[in-house]
């Protein structure tokens, strides 16, 4: 006999580690309160409902710490959020924050206090360039979701086999056949 009741349906938890997920969702969700939780974890890439579930899921269980955790970190550093992207995904960044290189300082003494200097700037040609990338890519996504939601419809799609089926008919007809031996009786 067991000792324990049966328990019914899917076990509890993934074993998935997502806390470095969380962490950035509480850090958008701090950078901008205005975001939802399924918004800001859709910002960060995640397509997958499932996965979108689960990270919504994980982020109410232990909503409290992580949002204080980034409160913190967001108050003693606010320009390392801003400058680092952590509101964009990766895909949608531009390239030239990837690309800068910010050269380490010197140590500074200890009775010495370091004045703070604004990150130096990417040049404009390059700052263009990657405005360009982003335009031509964003254009190509949209094409690509107008062509596939085209090529759903009934219509587009009864056209389309009918030109596979000409495109068949006109393949086979024009193709050279083998002469016939002729048969001798």
């Amino acid at each position: 006999m067991p000792t324990t009741s049966t328990r019914y349906g899917r076990p509890k938890g993934t074993g998935v580690d997502d806390s470095r997920q969380l962490e950035s969702l509480a850090a958008l969700l701090t950078a901008n309160p205005a975001l939802k939780p399924t918004t800001a974890i859709r910002s960060l890439g995640v397509e997958d409902p499932s996965v979108i579930r689960r990270l919504r899921d994980k982020f109410r269980m232990d909503q409290a710490r992580l949002m204080a955790d980034a409160r913190r970190d967001f108050r003693t550093n606010p320009r390392s959020h801003a400058r680092s992207g952590a509101a964009r995904p990766a895909s949608r960044r531009p390239l030239t924050s990837m690309r800068t290189h910010i050269p380490a300082s010197p140590p500074a003494a200890p009775n010495e206090t370091i004045a703070t200097a604004a990150p130096p700037q990417p040049p404009l040609l390059a700052v263009c360039c990657d405005l360009g990338l982003w335009a031509v890519d964003t254009a190509i996504e949209q094409q690509m979701v107008l062509a596939q939601h085209w090529l759903r419809l009934p219509v587009i799609e009864m056209a389309m086999r009918g030109q596979f089926a000409i495109g068949a008919f006109i393949v086979a007809a024009s193709t050279p056949r083998k002469p016939m031996k002729p048969r001798i009786h």
